[in-house]
Protein backbone atom coordinates (compact mmCIF):
# COMPACT_ATOMS: atom_id res chain seq x y z
CA UNK A 1 0.00 0.00 0.00
CA UNK A 2 1.05 3.55 -0.69
CA UNK A 3 2.18 5.79 2.06
CA UNK A 4 -0.85 7.96 2.83
CA UNK A 5 0.48 11.23 3.57
CA UNK A 6 -2.43 13.19 2.96
CA UNK A 7 -6.32 13.33 3.24
CA UNK A 8 -6.66 13.20 -0.28
CA UNK A 9 -4.18 9.94 -1.04
CA UNK A 10 -6.57 8.65 2.00
CA UNK A 11 -9.77 9.47 0.51
CA UNK A 12 -8.34 7.91 -2.86
CA UNK A 13 -7.21 4.66 -1.06
CA UNK A 14 -10.49 3.66 0.47
CA UNK A 15 -12.96 5.93 -1.73
CA UNK A 16 -14.92 2.04 -2.05
CA UNK A 17 -15.45 1.42 1.53
CA UNK A 18 -16.17 5.35 2.48
CA UNK A 19 -18.62 5.11 -0.57
CA UNK A 20 -20.55 2.02 0.97
CA UNK A 21 -20.32 3.51 4.54
CA UNK A 22 -21.93 6.87 3.32
CA UNK A 23 -24.71 4.72 1.22
CA UNK A 24 -25.25 2.52 4.41
CA UNK A 25 -25.72 5.47 7.00
CA UNK A 26 -27.30 7.56 4.94
CA UNK A 27 -29.64 5.69 2.30
CA UNK A 28 -31.07 7.95 -0.42
CA UNK A 29 -34.32 8.58 -0.87
CA UNK A 30 -34.63 7.87 -4.38
CA UNK A 31 -32.30 4.92 -5.64
CA UNK A 32 -31.13 4.83 -9.06
CA UNK A 33 -33.71 2.34 -10.17
CA UNK A 34 -36.52 3.47 -8.17
CA UNK A 35 -39.22 4.42 -11.00
CA UNK A 36 -39.68 8.69 -11.64
CA UNK A 37 -43.24 9.98 -11.79
CA UNK A 38 -44.50 10.36 -14.94
CA UNK A 39 -45.62 14.17 -14.31
CA UNK A 40 -41.54 14.17 -15.08
CA UNK A 41 -42.41 13.85 -18.68
CA UNK A 42 -44.74 17.16 -18.61
CA UNK A 43 -41.78 19.75 -18.13
CA UNK A 44 -41.49 21.77 -20.41
CA UNK A 45 -37.54 20.74 -20.72
CA UNK A 46 -36.29 17.24 -20.39
CA UNK A 47 -34.05 17.30 -16.95
CA UNK A 48 -31.03 15.14 -16.81
CA UNK A 49 -30.57 11.62 -15.41
CA UNK A 50 -29.09 13.28 -12.28
CA UNK A 51 -31.35 15.84 -12.59
CA UNK A 52 -34.49 13.88 -12.22
CA UNK A 53 -33.05 12.09 -9.07
CA UNK A 54 -32.76 15.29 -7.41
CA UNK A 55 -36.60 16.08 -8.76
CA UNK A 56 -37.55 13.06 -7.17
CA UNK A 57 -35.64 12.75 -3.73
CA UNK A 58 -36.89 16.62 -3.13
CA UNK A 59 -40.39 15.18 -3.94
CA UNK A 60 -39.93 12.68 -1.64
CA UNK A 61 -38.34 14.73 1.27
CA UNK A 62 -41.59 17.20 1.16
CA UNK A 63 -43.76 14.10 1.74
CA UNK A 64 -41.77 13.47 5.07
CA UNK A 65 -41.16 16.66 5.95
CA UNK A 66 -42.21 20.35 5.13
CA UNK A 67 -38.49 21.09 4.32
CA UNK A 68 -35.69 20.30 1.82
CA UNK A 69 -32.53 21.28 0.68
CA UNK A 70 -31.10 21.52 -3.12
CA UNK A 71 -27.27 21.96 -2.52
CA UNK A 72 -24.89 21.84 -5.40
CA UNK A 73 -22.56 23.85 -7.69
CA UNK A 74 -23.50 26.44 -10.18
CA UNK A 75 -24.30 25.27 -13.17
CA UNK A 76 -26.02 22.15 -11.96
CA UNK A 77 -29.74 22.70 -12.44
CA UNK A 78 -30.95 23.71 -9.16
CA UNK A 79 -33.66 26.50 -10.17
CA UNK A 80 -34.90 23.06 -12.88
CA UNK A 81 -34.96 20.69 -9.79
CA UNK A 82 -37.22 23.18 -7.59
CA UNK A 83 -39.16 23.83 -10.25
CA UNK A 84 -39.20 20.23 -11.69
CA UNK A 85 -39.72 19.24 -7.63
CA UNK A 86 -42.83 21.88 -7.74
CA UNK A 87 -44.75 20.29 -10.63
CA UNK A 88 -44.62 16.71 -9.75
CA UNK A 89 -45.13 17.55 -6.01
CA UNK A 90 -48.07 19.16 -6.91
CA UNK A 91 -49.83 15.90 -8.65
CA UNK A 92 -51.62 17.59 -11.47
CA UNK A 93 -53.42 20.22 -8.75
CA UNK A 94 -53.14 23.98 -8.86
CA UNK A 95 -50.85 25.09 -6.70
CA UNK A 96 -49.16 28.73 -5.44
CA UNK A 97 -45.63 28.74 -4.83
CA UNK A 98 -43.22 31.03 -3.52
CA UNK A 99 -39.14 32.21 -4.67
CA UNK A 100 -37.62 34.58 -2.04
CA UNK A 101 -34.01 34.49 -4.23
CA UNK A 102 -31.17 37.10 -4.47
CA UNK A 103 -32.05 40.26 -6.60
CA UNK A 104 -30.17 39.72 -9.81
CA UNK A 105 -31.94 36.38 -10.01
CA UNK A 106 -35.38 37.49 -9.90
CA UNK A 107 -35.93 37.40 -13.97
CA UNK A 108 -34.04 35.15 -14.52
CA UNK A 109 -36.54 32.93 -12.12
CA UNK A 110 -39.20 34.41 -14.62
CA UNK A 111 -37.94 33.37 -17.33
CA UNK A 112 -36.43 29.75 -16.60
CA UNK A 113 -40.19 29.09 -14.74
CA UNK A 114 -41.80 29.81 -18.25
CA UNK A 115 -39.37 27.83 -19.50
CA UNK A 116 -39.90 24.69 -17.40
CA UNK A 117 -43.48 24.63 -16.04
CA UNK A 118 -46.59 24.15 -18.42
CA UNK A 119 -49.89 26.62 -18.14
CA UNK A 120 -47.87 28.66 -15.30
CA UNK A 121 -48.78 32.10 -14.24
CA UNK A 122 -45.68 34.26 -12.87
CA UNK A 123 -46.20 37.00 -10.60
CA UNK A 124 -43.59 39.65 -9.03
CA UNK A 125 -44.00 41.04 -5.91
CA UNK A 126 -42.39 44.44 -6.67
CA UNK A 127 -43.35 46.54 -3.44
CA UNK A 128 -44.29 45.06 0.10
CA UNK A 129 -45.74 48.45 0.93
CA UNK A 130 -48.81 50.11 -0.99
CA UNK A 131 -48.07 53.60 -2.11
CA UNK A 132 -44.79 55.27 -3.37
CA UNK A 133 -43.00 56.45 -6.51
CA UNK A 134 -45.65 56.76 -9.29
CA UNK A 135 -42.56 55.89 -11.53
CA UNK A 136 -41.83 52.93 -10.11
CA UNK A 137 -43.54 48.74 -10.25
CA UNK A 138 -45.59 48.42 -7.04
CA UNK A 139 -47.18 45.84 -5.69
CA UNK A 140 -47.89 42.50 -7.16
CA UNK A 141 -47.88 42.51 -10.75
CA UNK A 142 -47.84 39.19 -13.45
CA UNK A 143 -45.23 38.99 -15.63
CA UNK A 144 -45.20 37.01 -19.30
CA UNK A 145 -42.36 36.35 -21.70
CA UNK A 146 -41.96 38.16 -24.71
CA UNK A 147 -39.10 37.26 -27.38
CA UNK A 148 -36.82 36.83 -24.79
CA UNK A 149 -37.44 39.74 -22.44
CA UNK A 150 -39.61 38.99 -19.10
CA UNK A 151 -42.61 41.90 -19.57
CA UNK A 152 -44.80 43.40 -16.60
CA UNK A 153 -48.35 42.64 -17.92
CA UNK A 154 -51.85 41.35 -17.16
CA UNK A 155 -52.77 41.02 -13.71
CA UNK A 156 -52.30 43.70 -11.11
CA UNK A 157 -52.87 43.97 -7.06
CA UNK A 158 -51.49 44.40 -3.87
CA UNK A 159 -50.81 41.89 -0.64
CA UNK A 160 -53.27 43.47 0.98
CA UNK A 161 -55.83 43.03 -1.58
CA UNK A 162 -54.95 39.51 -1.75
CA UNK A 163 -55.26 38.72 1.62
CA UNK A 164 -59.00 39.99 1.85
CA UNK A 165 -61.82 36.95 1.16
CA UNK A 166 -64.61 39.00 -0.12
CA UNK A 167 -67.17 37.35 -1.29
CA UNK A 168 -65.33 34.18 -1.41
CA UNK A 169 -65.02 31.97 1.61
CA UNK A 170 -61.92 32.21 2.46
CA UNK A 171 -58.92 34.22 0.64
CA UNK A 172 -57.89 31.07 -0.70
CA UNK A 173 -60.53 30.08 -2.43
CA UNK A 174 -61.04 33.72 -3.44
CA UNK A 175 -57.40 33.46 -5.47
CA UNK A 176 -58.21 30.30 -7.05
CA UNK A 177 -61.17 32.00 -9.03
CA UNK A 178 -59.27 34.70 -9.87
CA UNK A 179 -55.78 32.28 -10.88
CA UNK A 180 -57.04 28.84 -11.08
CA UNK A 181 -53.39 27.62 -12.74
CA UNK A 182 -50.17 27.00 -11.42
CA UNK A 183 -48.54 29.99 -10.07
CA UNK A 184 -45.24 31.66 -9.16
CA UNK A 185 -44.80 34.35 -7.01
CA UNK A 186 -40.80 35.81 -6.72
CA UNK A 187 -39.80 38.35 -4.47
CA UNK A 188 -36.10 39.68 -4.25
CA UNK A 189 -34.34 38.64 -1.14
CA UNK A 190 -33.22 41.83 0.23
CA UNK A 191 -36.83 43.68 -0.86
CA UNK A 192 -38.37 40.74 1.55
CA UNK A 193 -36.56 42.04 3.89
CA UNK A 194 -37.89 45.38 4.01
CA UNK A 195 -41.12 44.09 5.02
CA UNK A 196 -44.12 47.17 5.11
CA UNK A 197 -45.00 49.72 7.48
CA UNK A 198 -47.40 48.44 10.54
CA UNK A 199 -49.73 49.36 13.10
CA UNK A 200 -51.45 47.72 15.68
CA UNK A 201 -55.11 47.37 15.30
CA UNK A 202 -57.73 46.85 18.40
CA UNK A 203 -60.75 48.92 19.77
CA UNK A 204 -60.82 50.37 23.03
CA UNK A 205 -65.03 50.75 24.29
CA UNK A 206 -66.08 53.92 25.11
CA UNK A 207 -68.91 52.08 26.80
CA UNK A 208 -70.61 48.62 27.81
CA UNK A 209 -69.39 46.10 30.14
CA UNK A 210 -65.76 46.54 28.81
CA UNK A 211 -65.38 50.03 28.74
CA UNK A 212 -61.72 51.32 28.04
CA UNK A 213 -60.46 47.32 27.66
CA UNK A 214 -58.51 46.45 24.34
CA UNK A 215 -61.16 44.28 22.14
CA UNK A 216 -60.39 42.12 18.87
CA UNK A 217 -62.49 43.87 16.26
CA UNK A 218 -63.29 40.41 14.49
CA UNK A 219 -65.00 39.47 17.96
CA UNK A 220 -65.97 42.06 20.17
CA UNK A 221 -64.37 40.72 23.01
CA UNK A 222 -61.22 41.35 24.97
CA UNK A 223 -58.14 39.92 24.58
CA UNK A 224 -56.96 37.48 27.54
CA UNK A 225 -53.25 36.09 27.72
CA UNK A 226 -52.97 33.67 31.28
CA UNK A 227 -56.75 34.59 32.44
CA UNK A 228 -55.32 38.15 32.45
CA UNK A 229 -57.12 41.02 29.88
CA UNK A 230 -54.34 42.47 27.70
CA UNK A 231 -53.56 46.01 27.55
CA UNK A 232 -52.60 48.76 25.24
CA UNK A 233 -49.55 49.08 27.17
CA UNK A 234 -48.33 45.48 26.16
CA UNK A 235 -48.60 46.41 22.83
CA UNK A 236 -45.87 48.29 22.29
CA UNK A 237 -43.43 47.41 19.57
CA UNK A 238 -44.38 43.62 18.67
CA UNK A 239 -47.28 42.45 16.16
CA UNK A 240 -49.60 40.75 18.44
CA UNK A 241 -51.95 38.18 16.55
CA UNK A 242 -54.90 36.22 18.48
CA UNK A 243 -56.19 32.22 17.32
CA UNK A 244 -59.61 31.81 18.39
CA UNK A 245 -60.38 28.25 18.87
CA UNK A 246 -64.10 28.18 20.28
CA UNK A 247 -67.32 29.83 18.76
CA UNK A 248 -70.23 29.51 20.46
CA UNK A 249 -69.10 27.45 23.41
CA UNK A 250 -67.65 24.59 20.87
CA UNK A 251 -64.44 23.53 19.11
CA UNK A 252 -64.24 25.27 15.90
CA UNK A 253 -61.21 25.29 13.29
CA UNK A 254 -58.80 27.81 14.57
CA UNK A 255 -59.34 31.35 13.17
CA UNK A 256 -56.25 33.45 12.47
CA UNK A 257 -57.27 37.29 13.66
CA UNK A 258 -54.04 39.61 13.45
CA UNK A 259 -54.16 42.90 15.81
CA UNK A 260 -52.21 44.65 13.56
CA UNK A 261 -52.81 45.76 9.69
CA UNK A 262 -51.41 47.55 7.46
CA UNK A 263 -50.00 51.06 8.24
CA UNK A 264 -50.27 53.34 5.38
CA UNK A 265 -52.41 56.36 5.82
CA UNK A 266 -55.53 54.75 3.57
CA UNK A 267 -58.70 54.74 5.62
CA UNK A 268 -59.44 50.92 6.16
CA UNK A 269 -62.58 49.38 7.95
CA UNK A 270 -62.39 45.99 10.43
CA UNK A 271 -64.37 43.31 9.79
CA UNK A 272 -66.66 42.37 12.05
CA UNK A 273 -68.21 39.11 13.22
CA UNK A 274 -71.02 38.37 15.32
CA UNK A 275 -69.80 36.29 18.10
CA UNK A 276 -72.11 34.77 21.28
CA UNK A 277 -71.28 36.31 24.76
CA UNK A 278 -69.36 33.04 25.88
CA UNK A 279 -65.55 33.94 26.48
CA UNK A 280 -63.61 32.78 22.80
CA UNK A 281 -60.31 30.89 23.77
CA UNK A 282 -57.09 32.11 22.44
CA UNK A 283 -53.45 32.44 22.29
CA UNK A 284 -51.23 34.68 21.28
CA UNK A 285 -48.79 34.26 18.39
CA UNK A 286 -45.29 35.27 17.12
CA UNK A 287 -45.45 37.61 14.04
CA UNK A 288 -47.75 37.06 11.60
CA UNK A 289 -47.76 38.54 7.90
CA UNK A 290 -51.66 38.54 7.81
CA UNK A 291 -54.13 41.68 6.87
CA UNK A 292 -57.54 41.00 7.77
CA UNK A 293 -59.25 44.32 7.16
CA UNK A 294 -60.94 45.46 4.32
CA UNK A 295 -59.68 48.20 1.80
CA UNK A 296 -62.59 51.51 1.65
CA UNK A 297 -62.76 52.48 -2.02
Amino acid sequence: MPELSTIYDYMRAHASLLGERILQEYPALHQFDDPVSPRIEGLLRKPFPAQTIAIMGLVKRWQEARTGMVVAECGTGKMLISLGAIHVHSEGRPFTSLAMVPPHLVEKWAREAFLTLPGVRVFMIDDLRNGGDENKCHGVNEVRLRPGRVVREGFRTTLSELRLRKESSSSRKRWLSLCGRPSLFIVGRERAKLGYFWRHAYRVPRSGPYLGCVVNSDTGKPVFVDDCRLTSAEFDKVKIAETIETREGKSCRPIHSPLWRDGSTTRFVTRFTNWPATQPRAMLSAPWHRVQTGLLA
